[in-house]
Order: structure tokens, then C-alpha cells, then sequence
């Protein structure tokens, strides 16, 4: 399988924690360079969270040498006292423990799932390029308008009732539907704490409140889930292909390649998927299970996961790809249509790795030092010829 550089938003974490290799800094100033746009995102970006003097304060801080500092200063005065801190905290960490054990079991312990700070770069380089925005369709039928905008040291959440004197249809009782279109994305967190990164053209439906037993959603389109894990409530996807159960961990699920079939790719943990017959199959971290409704078949292999997921930390994989595909993806990302000057071309094949949060003109010009092609970017298409130094 092709190797690919690390991206840009590993690039810019290892930067932050000054754990950064001189060739991730050559490539570093490349990507600065190359636009001043990626270094005017990049200042903001630095002001809006404040991780540089974060990151900073957590380098001067060594935590091991301290503690031996401590001891070898304190050692003789406090030994006598840790001692019978230490009878103390026995009877109460007793008490503590059995509390827990009582609400363990009278109560739904669920556990929110850890964001990495690679995904949390690319969540903020999202929102600095406007993509954080989503329609959501409430139970009583009423649309609101959802965007995540960045201003300069804060970030804004915009919510927009959307008014129609059209009767609405109502949405299944008690249930959202959270809508994205074809240039856009979404995060959301759920009534239990699972976060649901929901990529372009893409349909969520779930309930307001998770009932009791178990926590199902309805997935079309293609989404990156992180669930919180609860060890009494199985969480479910729903797809139109068959259903994905798992309880607790971080999976994609795509429904949206044109194939018909639903793609599930598990990162970590452990989930199996269902058929609509009731046949249920179980799959590792590392490989992808592809189903499909009209045959009731799952065919589950080992895939290169970083392919599959790396949209949701900010990045286009493709991999031996046709043109006409990642050109429609490319199109559809950055709201334009694409006009290809001969079929020809389509059929050409691309691999590399594309920041999905470059502006296009760079993204572009990527594509073309690599297949050769004139690409010509006009205000609402693309559009993609030979060269004519090639004809």
C-alpha cells in the first residue's frame, strides 16, 4: 500500500509540543509559505486556543525530576506525616469504593470519548474555513440553521430558525435530523456524549434522549463516531445496508461512495455488524466490513484504515484513484462543477495525499504538477483538459 507524508495538522501538533523533526520543519515552512492564506489561518489559529503558550508550559514542566527534588528535600520531615495520611486515606478511599459500587449499579455510567489534538487542529482549521454547517430538522418539523464560524479569539456558533408557512412534515417523534450538503461538515455531540463527525452530503438521524436499554441512530451518508462507552447500552448505526453494533470505541461508516453498499472501517475497540436477516459478524481494528442489502453478504479484509479516516482529521487520501472520482470529490468539497474537455481523461489514476482545508487554488495545482493536466478554476466549475503542449 502507498506511504504518505504525515499531514499537515500532525505537522503543526508536533510543532506546538516541540516534538518537531527538522524535515516536518522544512515541510512546515513549505506549507507557510506557499500561501498567505495557510499562514493567516495558521496566526489565527495560534490566537483563537492559545496552545502555544499551553504547549510551552507543559515543555517546561518535568514532572519526574520534581518529584525527586521534593523527596530528597522533604523527605525526612514529611515522612512521619505521610504516614498517617496514609491510614487515613485507607478508611476513606473504603468509603469511596463503596459508593461507587452502588451507583454502578443504580445508575448508567457512560465514559466520553477522548479527542485526539491532531483532530482538535483539524476541527479548528474547519471552522476557520466556514465548512462547520448543518441543517437540523427538530421533532416538531421546524429547520435551524447551524454554523461554527472562528472569529479572532473566539469561536461562534450562528443558529438560524429557518421560517416556512409550508406545512412541515414531521420527523419520526422524539427524533433529530441533522443534514449536511455537499461542501460542508458537522460535529455533534449526542445525549450520551458520543461525538459524531458527519462528512459532506451526509443524513443523522437520532433521538433527543437515549432510552434505557440501548442507543441507536440512522446513518446515510459517511461519519466518523467516537461513542462514549456505556457497559449497559449497546450503541447501534443503523445504515440501509444492515446495522453496525458496538460498545465503545471509534469507527467510520460510509454509505456514500456510489456503490450502493455500506463501508464500515474500525479504527480501535471492538463492534460487529448485522444484516437485515439478523446475521451478525464481528471485525478487528484494521479491517473494513462491506455490506450489502440486496445479497445479505458481508465481505470483511484488512484495508490501510488511514485511506478511509483520514477525512476526518483533515485530509484527502486517494490511492491509485480515477480522475473523475476525486475530481468530483474535489468539485463538490469546494462548491463548484466540474467539466471534463474529454472522457479520455477521466479514467486517468491519481495517488497523494491532499490538505482538504488548502484552498482550492492550491489543492488544484497540486493535482495538475502531478497528472500534467490544465485545470482551470473559474468561479462556479473546474474544468480539466490535456495540455496542449501534449497534443
Amino acid at each position: 500500500m502507498t506511504k504518505y507524508k504525515r499531514s499537515i495538522n500532525k505537522i503543526i501538533h508536533d510543532k506546538l509540543t516541540g516534538q518537531i523533526s527538522d524535515d516536518e520543519l522544512k515541510q512546515f515552512q513549505e506549507w507557510i509559505n506557499s500561501s498567505p492564506e495557510n499562514k493567516t489561518n495558521y496566526d489565527q489559529l495560534l490566537n483563537e486556543t492559545g496552545l502555544s503558550n499551553r504547549y510551552r508550559q507543559y515543555a517546561a514542566i518535568d514532572a519526574e525530576r520534581a518529584r525527586k527534588l521534593f523527596n530528597k528535600t522533604h523527605h525526612d520531615s514529611y515522612q512521619l506525616m505521610w504516614r498517617k495520611t496514609l491510614r487515613y486515606a485507607a478508611v476513606l478511599l473504603l468509603v469511596i469504593a463503596g459508593a461507587s459500587i452502588w451507583l454502578l449499579k443504580n445508575n448508567k455510567v457512560t465514559h466520553r470519548p477522548e479527542i485526539s489534538h491532531e483532530t482538535m487542529v483539524a476541527m479548528l482549521r474547519s471552522q476557520n474555513m466556514g465548512k462547520q454547517h448543518a441543517t437540523l430538522i427538530l421533532p416538531n418539523g421546524k429547520k435551524v440553521n447551524l454554523q461554527t464560524l472562528s472569529a479572532a479569539n473566539k469561536t461562534v456558533q450562528k443558529v438560524e430558525v429557518v421560517s416556512d408557512n409550508s406545512q412541515t412534515t414531521k420527523t419520526e417523534e422524539n427524533s433529530n435530523r441533522l443534514m449536511t450538503q455537499g461542501d460542508s461538515e458537522y460535529w455533534v455531540t449526542l445525549d450520551d456524549g458520543t461525538r459524531v463527525h458527519l462528512n459532506y452530503s451526509t443524513t443523522l438521524k437520532y433521538p433527543v434522549h437515549f432510552s434505557d436499554d440501548k442507543r441507536t441512530v440512522y446513518l446515510e451518508g459517511e461519519a466518523y463516531f467516537y461513542v462514549a462507552k456505556d457497559s449497559k447500552r449497546p450503541f447501534y448505526v443503523e445504515t440501509p445496508n444492515g446495522t453496525v453494533r458496538e460498545y465503545g470505541t471509534s469507527f467510520n461508516v460510509n454509505t456514500n461512495d456510489g456503490s450502493g453498499k455500506t463501508k464500515v472501517v474500525l479504527v480501535e475497540g471492538s463492534i460487529s455488524v448485522i444484516t437485515g436477516q439478523g446475521n451478525e459478524y464481528k471485525i478487528k481494528p484494521g479491517e473494513m466490513a462491506v455490506m450489502q442489502s440486496a445479497s445479505q453478504q458481508v465481505q470483511i479484509n484488512k484495508v490501510d484504515v488511514d485511506i478511509y479516516i483520514a477525512w476526518n482529521s483533515g485530509r484527502f487520501i486517494f490511492d491509485n484513484c480515477p480522475l473523475e472520482k476525486l475530481m468530483t470529490t474535489i468539485a463538490r468539497w469546494y462548491g463548484k462543477n466540474i467539466i471534463f474537455m474529454s472522457n479520455d481523461i477521466k479514467q486517468m489514476c491519481y495517488t497523494g495525499d491532499i490538505d482538504r482545508y488548502s484552498s482550492i487554488s492550491l489543492v488544484l495545482k497540486a493535482i495538475k504538477n502531478v497528472t500534467g493536466l490544465e485545470i482551470e478554476n473559474t468561479q462556479n466549475k473546474i474544468i480539466v483538459k490535456k495540455s496542449s503542449s501534449n497534443d
